[in-house]
This record gives C-alpha cells, structure tokens and sequence, in this order.
C-alpha cells in the first residue's frame, strides 16, 4: 500500500478539502431544486388564493342575490296582502257609500230649503252654513269612495272645455267664498274642444279646485286657465297655496296618501284615473311656497260639431 494514499484516508481533514467540490455541487443542485420548487408552490398558491378570491366573490353574490330575492319575495307578499286587504276595504266602502248616498242628498236638499227660509236671520243662516259645507265635503268624500272603486269607461266626444269649467265654477262658489279665495279666469273667447266626457271631467275640475282651494288656508287667488292647440288641449288649476314639497309630485296621486290633515287623499287619485280613462295626462308643476299649478292634458276633438258639453 502507498504510504500516502493510507495517510490521506487516515487523515479526515485531508479527505475534506479534497471532497468539498463535490460536495458544493450537491449542494447547489439541492438549493437549486429546492428554490425551483418554492417558486411553483408559490405560483400554486398565488393561484389557489386568486381561485379562493374568485369562489368567495361568487358566493357574497350569490348570497346577496339570495337575500335580495327573499326580500322581493316577502314585499311582493306583503303587497299582495295590503292589495287584498285595500279590495275589501273598497267594497266595503263602496257599500256604505251607496247607503249613505241616498240620506245624504235628501240632507243636501232640505239643507238648501233652510238656507232659503233664514235668509233674513244672519246667526242661525250662519250656523246653517256651516252644517251645508259639512254635508258638501262627506257628499264628495262618498263621491271619491264611488268613483274610486268604479271601473269607468269613457264616453269620449267632442267637450267645451271652457263651458265645463264654468259649470264646476258655479258648483264650487260656496266653497271657494267661505275659504276667502279671489277667482281669475283665462279662458279662450272662442270655445276649445277635447276629446273628453263631461261627465268625467267635472268631477277632475271639481277636485283640483277644491285641492286648490284646501291649499289657500288664508285665503289667495285661484287660477283656471285654458289653452288648446293642433297637438292638445291644456287645462290647468293654478294656486297661490305652500305648493308641493319637492319628491311629492308623484306622490300625491296615490291613493290614500294626503299631506293635509283633511281628507282622505282619494281627490287627486281619482282625478288621474278618470283624465287615463279619457286617454289625457294630468300633472303638477310647482315649487315650494310659490304655490302648485295642477294640469290636464287632452287630445283635441277631432271634429266642430257640438258635443256633450
């Protein structure tokens, strides 16, 4: 055996230097695998976490998409509940409508009779004025209650619109000298016809000028305009009241819904079914405190004859 070689095998140290490429090489494979593979794991996770992020997105959608359809699911029972309970209550209150209709107007007309007997008597006229303006204001609650709850078809013809108006004017005098109000009218001289009913119609005029009126707690100036054109004719009922809060405009043709501590908040919505019946429009235009402009849009009449008027 070489001396050497025995010495070096002997000798660990020396075995050691003469080894540590070797070993360095293995070593930096290893770290270098080992670095590779860190770097795929990490892509994987990267992955999994945008996979993870993804899934819980989908699921929040899901679950919102679930909550909102619980919530829709439970409104539209609700609706249907409130819709069935407001159909009972409208037959109801068409029933005691009709029954109270018949006393009422026989009240109405022995109510005119002593108004005409104490002509000469200035307290007892007084107080007697004030029970017919309470027969008046239930007879028109009972005629909303009734024209709310009837399915109304139209018997459309060619109207004067002007000659309509003064007729609900003449109605509404009472009314409107009780509450202080100045009238002003701006009707055409030559009449203006609309595809309308006059059946129909006064009681919408009716309603926009007692809602006019109610706005003008102090008294004002009511205002009843009539335009008409190639394209429409135009009605509207203008008033010096607080006007309508800004969000109300379509708020205030619901029914039941009322921003005055008097009536039912059926005037204006009745006054939108029967101008839809008619095939008209109506709306309002008004900033607060500056007073409402309530309008009524018609077609016009599609001939000159004289109509129901």
């Amino acid at each position: 055996m070489d001396p050497e070689v025995s010495a070096r095998d002997a000798d660990p140290a020396a075995r050691g230097v003469d080894g540590a490429p070797a070993d360095l090489e293995r070593l930096t494979r290893a770290f270098s695998a080992f670095t590779t593979a860190t770097a795929r794991l990490e892509r994987e996770y990267g992955r999994l976490e945008q996979r993870v992020a993804v899934l819980t997105a989908e699921l929040e959608e899901k679950n919102r998409l679930l909550a909102e359809s619980v919530a829709r699911e439970r409104a539209l029972e609700a609706e249907a509940l409130r819709q069935s309970r407001l159909a009972a209550m409208g037959e109801m209150a068409a029933m005691l409508a009709h029954e109270v209709r018949n006393p009422l107007g026989a009240m109405e007309l022995f109510t005119g009779l002593l108004l005409q007997d104490l002509r000469e008597h200035p307290e007892p006229l007084r107080l007697a004025r004030m029970v017919a303006a309470g027969i008046a204001d239930l007879n028109h609650l009972v005629t909303n209650l009734l024209e709310y709850t009837r399915t109304r078809q139209a018997a459309t013809g060619g109207v004067d619109v002007a000659a309509v108006v003064e007729d609900v004017l003449r109605w509404t005098q009472d009314l409107r000298d009780a509450a202080g109000v100045r009238l002003e009218r701006e009707l055409p001289a030559a009449g203006v016809r609309a595809e309308a009913d006059a059946a129909l119609l006064r009681p919408v005029l009716s309603n926009l000028i007692r809602n006019a009126v109610q706005a003008m707690a102090d008294g004002g100036t009511l205002t009843l305009r009539v335009q008409g054109d190639a394209d429409a004719v135009r009605l509207e009922v203008a008033d010096t009241g607080p006007g309508v809060a800004p969000g109300d405009e379509e708020r205030i043709f619901r029914p039941f819904y009322s921003t005055k501590t008097k009536g039912t908040g059926l005037g204006l919505a009745v006054a939108r079914e029967l101008v839809r019946a008619m095939g008209g429009d109506i709306g309002v235009a008004s900033r607060a405190g500056t007073g409402a402009a309530f309008w009524v849009r018609l077609r016009p009449a599609a001939d000159t004859d004289e109509g129901r008027g």
